[in-house]
């Protein structure tokens, strides 16, 4: 994990006000995007959100097979020497543990990559063969929770799952998978081995693409339940779960249908982007661009104290409203959210990817083209761009994605 210093101004709680949106300020010069080459492999197909940094600034992503043998490659890019390395692919990896079954396919890695305790680096690989959208089939072959050894580049397996596993999280000496149907949540204590397991529940479906976890090992897992009062056509019900480090869960947060569902439960991808910040406090934003925090207990030489986090609605995350955002950073951890949004959810929105600067002590936010080197704007508006958080160690951020086949971009704000 990258650290900042900290920052003499206090995040603003002015903006703590339910639906309340930012002022416009439109800037006329975007950040720098470069493309990436990504190594080929048969059937590399997309890099699906999947994507984070070694404490040494080295970024980390996983690449998508569409094709046999169905194997996600996990990549290591040197961004100091600009160099990408192969570090592995899924069934190679179970068969080296004596843990493929016939037939298995692992087609994706879709989950961020974290680093945890002792240089090892956790992520989650996945297949989504015979599953029903509906959420009332399981895929055939489920997931598995791996991590990486920094150093020897060695993969442990350390954990089979009936579900598909879609994200990771890590806090304290805790890791973190979620999986699907049903929003299951996975606890992998590193220090002992133990494994828990708590269903925090999710209906029609839906599957959040993220989710959090603190820097005391707390999880927090959006829950969707059917709203039992509702007359006529079904109507859900939207909160987020804080669960404790023994995966007790300590206190349920309700959100606003509205700012969480897009169009259905199954087309909505709950949690997208997610961002620490220096204080141990995290934002992250939903499916349809609206902005929470979460706010833990500070950090402190006594004990940790496991009460539960505070949290607080921020906003809307653009000016408009509604956008789709996959990917929040931040260049000095306390007072500034960085964000690429895709306009493209309302009638009548431009279908481009903007860049947001969002002061979260003013509320600011200003927007700005999101223009790469060397591609056509309408080409880059039908690409499927995603990612989190990543930060190298000269501060340029990361997204990834697809179009006609897996897409890296390194994105350098400039100075105003």
């Amino acid at each position: 994990m990258l650290t900042f210093a900290a920052a003499a101004t206090p995040i603003g709680q002015s903006l703590l006000v339910t639906g309340k949106r930012p002022r416009p300020m439109i800037e006329s010069v975007g950040p720098q995007v470069v493309p990436i080459p990504v190594p080929a492999f048969p059937g590399a197909h997309a890099i699906w959100g999947s994507i984070g940094q070694d404490e040494s600034g080295h970024v980390w992503f996983g690449v998508t097979a569409d094709a046999r043998p169905f194997s996600a490659h996990l990549f290591e890019y040197d961004t100091a020497a600009d160099r990408i390395t192969d570090r592995g692919n899924v069934l190679e990896a179970l068969s080296a543990a004596e843990r493929q079954r016939s037939g298995e396919h692992q087609a994706k890695i879709h989950s961020r990559i974290v680093q945890g305790p002792d240089d090892y680096l956790y992520f989650a690989s996945m297949d989504e063969e015979g599953e029903r959208d509906d959420g009332s089939k399981l895929p055939t072959w489920g997931g598995h929770l791996w991590r990486l050894k920094l150093g020897t580049y060695r993969w442990e397996h350390l954990l089979a799952t009936p579900e598909a596993l879609i994200a990771v999280a890590a806090g304290d000496r805790f890791v973190y998978a979620l999986g699907y149907f049903g929003h299951v949540l996975f606890q992998y204590d590193t220090t002992s081995g133990n494994v828990a397991r708590v269903p925090v529940g999710s209906v029609a479906g839906h599957v959040s693409r993220n989710f959090i976890a603190d820097y005391r090992g707390h999880a927090y897992v959006p829950r969707l339940s059917v709203d039992a009062a509702s007359l006529g056509r079904p109507a859900f019900k939207v909160s987020l779960v804080e669960l404790g480090r023994g995966m007790e869960e300590l206190k349920e947060t309700p959100l606003e249908t509205e700012h969480y569902i897009y169009r259905s439960p199954v087309d909505s991808h709950g949690i997208t982007g997610v961002q620490e910040m220096a204080d141990g406090s995290w934002y992250f934003t939903t499916h349809v661009g609206f902005l929470y925090r979460i706010k833990p207990p500070a950090r402190s030489n006594s004990p940790i104290d496991n009460a539960p986090a505070t949290v607080e609605r921020v906003g809307w995350l653009h000016p408009t409203g509604p956008v789709y955002v996959a990917s929040l950073f931040t260049p000095d951890g306390a007072n500034t959210l960085l964000a690429l949004a895709h306009n493209n959810l309302v009638e009548g929105a431009t279908g481009r990817y903007q860049w947001l600067t969002f002061d979260l002590t003013s509320g600011v936010s200003r927007v700005a083209p999101f223009a790469v080197s060397g591609l056509d704007d309408d080409l880059v508006s039908r690409m499927l761009l995603y990612g989190s958080a990543t930060r190298d160690a000269a501060a340029n951020h990361y997204v990834v994605g697809v179009r006609t086949g897996p897409i890296m971009l390194r994105v350098t704000p400039r100075k105003r």
